[in-house]
């Protein structure tokens, strides 16, 4: 999924802890020394969870934390540099996380990415980093907020707004009163920060990869700075209109998945006529006319639990389409459809506790913000009947977050010739294969490889399961000549038959 607003469902869900920085508790704002300009640069060891050790060149850069003021004080973006291993090295590949606000640098630490890496570094120059204000960078931030709702009545839209909001403002204060200047948390900053950081290390062109927010932020780079950019390649594309979530394409995804579910030897005797995406709109009716009280722990601990139609929206796409659990979200319906609420009762509690993600994350989000065409298509979209607002946290919260506004100009469609290489899955749930088609568009030299049954991270399922990526990728990077096909589709995940069935 595309790491953001873990808020509710997302981050109680999926995540199965969040640890509050004790830089935030203790409210200190540690500024890094230096003036804006300077590097540092080390060479370091560093070693990779399979223990591995790899040699990178380690190093800061001081940049200032608001272009846009005098004498801003300076923040420190941190990056790893690994020199190409090949000869006649292509020009240097930029790594772009998602989020916002995700770290490279501790992903480089895992197995895939650093095979990821060290394919790049086959080909060019890598360089990896964290964003402003996220992952190593000083200063970060995090916000220590907490609030909880009451388990015994169904789930008020307007109360959760109104903690989250109430949490948000206080999140916002505590920094802006420690020294942070949050409107220089913005994506314009961001591509300022790349094109700095390709400056000071010397180079005059280079290639871009990024996915998610990361894509995002490789289109304003391009629209920004094309003379900077030798190519680029993006997944699970966040054009710079796509921050707010699609309901209509994200349902689209659904029925894809559940179609091949539906046609499954393994399950598809399992599921009813209506179909998957059918359950939900009739579970979704049975609870609109009557919530349900689920009992929820053992012994003595048992406490009740309010589930309504809401619940279901807020759940409805849990697990879709993981590769790595299959079976989890047809289950999740089935039971459901069987009356089996122990499930989404659970997911009821943790959706009760409220935490925020960090300030960056909002301030980044909200400063990119939607269209006013785009807001009011989705406000009006027949999805939003099964799915609810999936855009309740940015319309609800960047109230409270006072972003500044990147204009309809930052929104407006990126038009450029640079070579661009544009892979999306059409089981993608978090920024659907629509929006991809809609980027590619008006991109002259932009070639979209739809991967059928491919997720949010459509690039890594084709490392993982499209050999061919490998040699096609490599020439592309290197400026060769290469023909990607208009699609792949992927073999399906191996689903299991129902338990006790």
């Amino acid at each position: 999924m595309r790491t953001r607003w873990l808020i509710g469902a997302r981050a109680m869900v999926v995540a199965t802890a969040f640890q509050i920085a004790s830089s935030a508790a203790a409210g200190n704002l540690d500024r890094p020394p230096g003036a804006v300009g300077d590097l540092t640069l080390e060479t370091k060891n560093v070693v990779i969870e399979d223990g591995t050790e790899v040699e990178v060149e380690a190093g800061h850069l001081l940049v200032p934390e608001n272009r846009s003021r005098q004498h801003s004080p300076p923040i420190s973006i941190p990056f790893y540099r690994l020199r190409a291993t090949g000869e006649r090295p292509a020009s240097p590949i930029f790594l772009l996380a998602g989020g916002p606000g995700s770290s490279w640098i501790d992903r480089f630490e895992n197995e895939e990415n650093f095979a990821e890496v060290q394919f790049y570094r086959s080909l060019a120059d890598v360089v990896l980093f964290d964003q402003r204000g996220g992952g190593h960078s000083n200063p970060t931030m995090s916000c220590e907020e907490q609030d909880r709702l009451p388990l015994d009545r169904p789930l008020d839209r307007r109360q959760r707004a109104a903690k989250l909001q109430q949490m948000s403002a206080r999140c916002r204060q505590h920094w802006i009163d420690a020294g942070v200047d949050l409107t220089g948390y913005t994506t314009t900053e961001n591509v300022a920060d790349v094109l700095a950081l390709r400056t000071a290390l010397g180079y005059e062109k280079m290639t871009l990869v990024g996915g998610s927010y990361g894509s995002h932020l490789a289109l304003a780079l391009m629209r920004t700075a094309p003379e900077a950019i030798d190519r680029v390649v993006l997944y699970g594309v966040e054009g710079v209109d796509h921050t707010w979530d699609d309901p209509a394409g994200r349902l689209a995804a659904y029925e894809r998945i559940a179609g091949a579910i539906e046609t499954s030897a393994e399950l598809g005797s399992d599921v009813p006529e209506i179909g998957l995406v059918g359950i939900l709109e009739e579970v979704i009716d049975r609870l609109e006319q009557e919530p349900v009280a689920v009992s929820v722990g053992d012994g003595d601990q048992q406490q009740q639990v309010i589930v309504d139609a809401e619940l279901v929206r807020l759940l409805a796409g849990f697990q879709a389409g993981r590769f790595s659990r299959p079976n989890a979200w047809p289950e999740f319906l089935l039971d459901l459809y069987g009356g089996d609420y122990s499930f989404l009762a659970r997911g009821a509690m943790a959706l009760r506790r409220l935490e925020l993600d960090d300030p960056m994350h909002y301030m980044m989000d909200c400063a990119s913000g939607v269209s006013a065409e785009r807001a009011e298509r989705f406000r009006r979209d027949p999805a939003r009947g099964v799915l609810g607002d999936v855009n309740f946290e940015y319309e609800e919260l960047c109230r409270a977050w006072k972003a500044p506004d990147l204009g309809s100009e930052f929104r407006s469609a990126v038009v450029s010739d640079v070579p661009t290489l544009v892979v999306h899955g059409t089981w993608d749930t978090s920024t659907p294969i629509e929006n991809a088609r809609e980027v590619v568009s008006t991109l002259s030299h932009g070639h979209l490889l739809e991967v059928i049954g491919g997720n949010h991270g459509a690039l890594y399922n084709l490392f993982e399961r499209w050999p061919p990526v490998y040699d096609r990728l490599g020439a592309f990077l290197r400026g060769e000549p290469v023909r990607f096909p208009s699609s792949v589709t992927l073999p399906r995940p191996k689903l299991s038959p129902r338990q006790g069935d």
